[in-house]
């Protein structure tokens, strides 16, 4: 009796590197077929990741597209709609005259003729999953599509919040004596959502976010529009019969210091170790701008004797060239130093800028 995989072992693969390259063939041998790969697909480069945890580009792959009829259905259409036979859309003579099978597959003596296929988005590209049976073995049947099909959501899921790990270079989230590392912002809930642990950079965040909030119970919450979004992302991840990993985003915002918040998302992985808890680790788009928020979190906000002087003539309403002649600078100067002002304080304009400093006393 083949070995069912349960969706704990797929979103454990999410931090465990040797699992996460494991995956394809564990699934594989799920319904007894030679191979799977997880393939990340990007323009001129089809990465394999079934080639090692970093995975490596497949020159063969690269070489074909465009008009290899196999690789022409990995398409951002297919996301979403599940498992696919290759056979319903490319005929068994067009395929035996491609290069993948000529040039790749027969080359190389790899046992694949049958492909079942899957397409998944993540905010760096798409991911294909590819399941192959050899020439003998007859198409994929429809008890071997239901049993993979049950793995399809947890998949994609998984693509997800790995992308988001490795964009943030987040290999691991705890050191040897089980604390949890620095790298990101994280937190751990249980069931509930009160807080089990956080590190260091996520106690800034909660400080400086004004959505997020530990209530008196030491919950996490948030505040707003995504406040019940983030109680049933939660909950779900910590669900008694299925967990499911999720993420929650949240928008640009200025934080309570004054500065601006890049986006965030929250990623929601489901723990088993020690009862029903979740993972929560933030991460963004932009490169380091989590941790440029949370190194010296206030030291952005500390203005250069010159910066105030520039401040202190704005807010008398003194013109550029008027500030220029009282400060005996050049006008590119005050320009620099305006500048210089908006960025401190994470201000649009001169005026916002003028509205943050008086608030938090910086005159």
């Amino acid at each position: 009796m083949p070995n069912i995989i349960s969706h704990h072992e797929i979103y454990d693969a999410a931090l465990d590197d040797e699992l996460f390259t494991l995956l394809p063939d564990m699934l594989a041998r799920e319904i007894d077929i030679p191979s799977a790969v997880f393939i990340w697909l990007h323009p001129g480069d089809y990465r394999e990741i079934t080639a090692g945890t970093q995975a490596e580009a497949n020159l063969d792959y690269n070489s074909f597209e465009g008009h290899d009829p196999w690789l022409a259905h990995g398409t951002p259409e297919k996301c979403g709609k599940g498992l696919f036979r290759l056979s319903d859309h490319v005929g068994p003579q067009e395929f035996e005259r491609s290069e993948m099978y000529n040039d790749f597959i027969l080359k190389n003596r790899i046992d694949r003729y049958w492909c079942l296929g899957m397409m998944q988005s993540t905010r760096d590209g798409l991911v294909a999953t590819a399941f192959h049976k050899g020439k003998r073995g007859g198409d994929f049947t429809d008890p071997e599509l239901q049993t993979l099909d049950a793995h399809v959501e947890d998949l994609g899921r998984l693509h997800k919040i790995r992308r988001e790990l490795h964009r943030a270079s987040i290999r691991q989230v705890t050191a040897t004596d089980h604390s949890l590392l620095n790298d990101a912002p994280i937190f751990e809930l249980d069931h509930e959502g009160r807080l089990v642990r956080m590190n260091g950079m996520a106690e800034i965040l909660v400080e400086l976010h004004p959505l997020l909030v530990l209530d008196f119970e030491r919950k996490l919450r948030s505040r707003g529009a995504i406040h019940q979004g983030l109680r049933q992302a939660i909950g779900r991840s910590t669900d008694a019969e299925k967990s499911e990993a999720g993420s929650l985003d949240l928008p640009q915002m200025r934080a309570t210091d004054g500065r601006i918040v890049p986006r965030l998302r929250l990623n929601l992985l489901p723990r088993t170790d020690g009862g029903r808890k979740v993972l929560v680790i933030v991460t963004s788009e932009e490169e380091d701008g989590l941790r440029n928020l949370a190194e010296a979190p206030r030291e952005k906000m500390r203005l250069t004797p010159r910066e105030r002087n520039v401040l202190h003539g704005l807010v008398r309403g003194r013109r550029r060239d008027q500030l220029a002649h009282d400060l005996d600078i050049a006008i590119p100067t005050i320009d620099l130093h305006s500048a210089n002002l908006r960025r401190k304080l994470g201000a649009r304009t001169i005026v916002e800028a003028v509205a943050i400093a008086l608030k938090f006393g910086l005159m």
